[in-house]
């Protein structure tokens, strides 16, 4: 895997900035070594922010977030399908104050995950520059969580954390449960109810049961149907 990164002193004038207000520091994990290079560029233009580290290497970025304890880790789907998770992981261990999630377009099913997971951002590259560095910045100063304000309207917080409300033209994988989304992404990959049940450590009749209901919710009943969707709503990667 190519990696492309770099370190600068936390002290250094990035585009004007004093040394008594430090720019955000913020690593990145994109997808290319181009979409690297032109972010990097972008953001040095930004009086705020500092790129610290600009990797399409997963492994080398979060070890990279290890050392350099960014403020905010901006991460794009398109490098791992896990991705979400483990910049998740990268903010509850305390290596970063923020993780953004920085979507092609709009995923409802990735959505969906980054909503349970504390201190993490979820946008497209729709929403434009600005917004973007609206979400860097309260990221890291005041742990503010953004989502795409296309879904806006559909996010509430509820007793039990963040919600995405069904969608009501169409059926929604907001509508399952994470047992649910665990056995969709599995069988959408091609994986047999026996191998479901012994990758989650269930019994088959249970990923039975979880099938049945998982396939009622989103009104489909074919296999093919079920990829499909996944792929749709960011369960799965292409």
């Amino acid at each position: 895997m190519i990696q492309h990164g770099f370190n600068r002193q936390t002290n250094v004038r990035v585009g004007g900035c004093s040394e008594e207000t430090p720019p955000i520091r913020m690593a990145m994990i994109l997808a290319s070594t181009v979409d690297c290079d032109a972010m990097s560029a972008i953001f040095l233009q930004r009086q705020q922010i500092e790129v610290v580290e600009a990797s399409t290497d997963i492994d080398y970025g979060l070890i990279r977030c290890q050392r350099l304890f960014p403020q905010v880790l901006l991460v794009d789907p398109k490098v791992a399908f896990d991705i979400p998770k483990r910049a998740s992981e990268v903010v509850q261990n305390g290596y970063a104050r923020h993780a953004i999630v920085l979507d092609d377009r709009l995923h409802e099913g990735r959505l969906a995950d980054v909503l349970t997971m504390p201190s993490v951002s979820y946008l497209t590259r729709q929403v434009g520059l600005a917004a973007i560095v609206a979400a860097i910045i309260q990221g890291a100063t005041q742990g503010k969580r953004t989502f795409d304000p296309a879904f806006a309207k559909r996010i509430r917080r509820t007793s039990r954390g963040w919600r995405l409300d069904l969608s009501h033209d169409r059926p929604s994988v907001a509508a399952l449960t994470k047992r649910e989304l665990d056995v969709m992404r599995l069988l959408a990959r091609g994986r047999s109810v026996r191998d479901c049940a012994k990758h989650l450590k269930l019994a088959e009749s249970t990923i039975d049961n979880h099938k049945a209901r998982l396939m009622k919710k989103l009104k489909i009943h074919k296999a093919a149907e079920l990829t499909h969707l996944a792929i749709r709503d960011g369960i799965i990667a292409v």
